[in-house]
C-alpha cells in the first residue's frame, strides 16, 4: 500500500502551461515598452524644417562710418602766475624827428690834490724833561739851554748843537744827550715826500721841578 507524500514548501513544477504563459507575459512587456519608448521619441525628436541661408554681398563704400569717439577732456589746474606783462612801448611817428648830433665829451678839470708841504713837528709824548743832575740840584743851578736839531726824513734827531747855553755846562749837557736819544718829530712834507730838516728846542732846567 503506497503512502501519500506531503509536499510543504517546496518548488511548484514547471508545466508547459505554465512556461507558456511566462514567456507570454515577457513578449506583452517588450511589445509595451517598445511601444513607449518609440512615441516619446517622435513627440520630443520633431524635425526642424531647414533654414534657407541668404548670402548678401557688402561692398566698402556701404559699410557704416566707425563711431567717433571723442576724447576724454583733462583739466588742469589753474595756476596764478605772478608774471607781469612787460609795458608796451609805442612809437609814434607823427613826432618831429630831429637829427642826432654828437655832442663833444664834457671836458672836467680833474683837481689833482697833493699833499701840501709842512714843517717839522714835535711828537709831544717824547718830549720829557731830562732829570736833574744831582749836583747841579744841590749848588742851585737851573737855567734854560737853547737847541739846534737836525731831524732825518723818518723822524729821528739825529745831531743838535747848542745855540744859547744855560750857563752851567752840565745842564747843557744833559739836555743834550736826553733829547738826541728820547725826543721823536713827524719830517718835514716837500713835494709830498718826507725831507731832512732842522728846528730849535728849549730844555728848562728848573729848581722847583728837582726831584
Amino acid at each position: 500500500m503506497r503512502q501519500p507524500i506531503h509536499v510543504i514548501g517546496g518548488r511548484k513544477q514547471m508545466t508547459p502551461e505554465r512556461i507558456a504563459g511566462i514567456g507570454f507575459v515577457a513578449v506583452l512587456h517588450v511589445i509595451v515598452i517598445w511601444a513607449i519608448v518609440t512615441g516619446l521619441a517622435q513627440k520630443i525628436l520633431k524635425p526642424v524644417p531647414p533654414d534657407p541661408i541668404q548670402m548678401i554681398e557688402i561692398k566698402p563704400h556701404e559699410l557704416p562710418p566707425p563711431p567717433k569717439v571723442k576724447p576724454p577732456e583733462v583739466q588742469l589746474p589753474q595756476h596764478q602766475s605772478n608774471v607781469v606783462a612787460p609795458p608796451q612801448i609805442v612809437i609814434r611817428d607823427d613826432a618831429p624827428q630831429t637829427p642826432l648830433v654828437p655832442q663833444p665829451p664834457k671836458q672836467t678839470d680833474q683837481q689833482v690834490s697833493l699833499p701840501q708841504d709842512s714843517a717839522v713837528v714835535s711828537v709831544s709824548g717824547t718830549h720829557t724833561i731830562p732829570p736833574y743832575p744831582a749836583l747841579e740840584s744841590r749848588l742851585g743851578h737851573q737855567g734854560t739851554v737853547k737847541l739846534r736839531l737836525s731831524i732825518s726824513p723818518q723822524g729821528a734827531v739825529i745831531a743838535a748843537d747848542i745855540v744859547q747855553s744855560s750857563g752851567f755846562p752840565a745842564l747843557d749837557q744833559a739836555a743834550l744827550s736826553w733829547v738826541m736819544g728820547h725826543w721823536k718829530y713827524k719830517p718835514a712834507i716837500q713835494g709830498g715826500v718826507p725831507v731832512a730838516s732842522t728846528t730849535i728846542a728849549a730844555v728848562v732846567f728848573n729848581l722847583r721841578n728837582a726831584g
